[in-house]
């Protein structure tokens, strides 16, 4: 498996997301969070809301998933600050 890719609905706001993790590397992967239009296509595909880099495999999913979560029940601009 190469990626994860996930479309969300903020519960708070009512704004969609599009969450993507992807290998960019052998021994390094990135999380992006993209804010997303009606479709759940992203509105910018240079600038994402955020970008997360991990080591691993199993750490880039875990982070994938936790953010996914975290985005549906949080106010995003909280969970955009913790990662600035």
């Amino acid at each position: 498996m190469k990626g994860l890719f996930i479309k969300i609905k903020n519960g708070p706001t009512r704004r969609r997301f599009v969450v993507s993790t992807i290998r960019k590397d052998e021994d390094f992967f990135e999380t992006a969070i993209f804010a997303a239009n009606f479709f759940y296509l992203p509105r910018n595909w240079s600038r994402p809301e955020i970008i997360v880099k991990t080591a691993t495999q199993e750490e880039a999913w875990e982070t994938h998933y936790r953010l996914a979560d975290r985005l549906l029940k949080e106010i995003p601009v909280r969970i955009f600050q913790e990662y600035d």
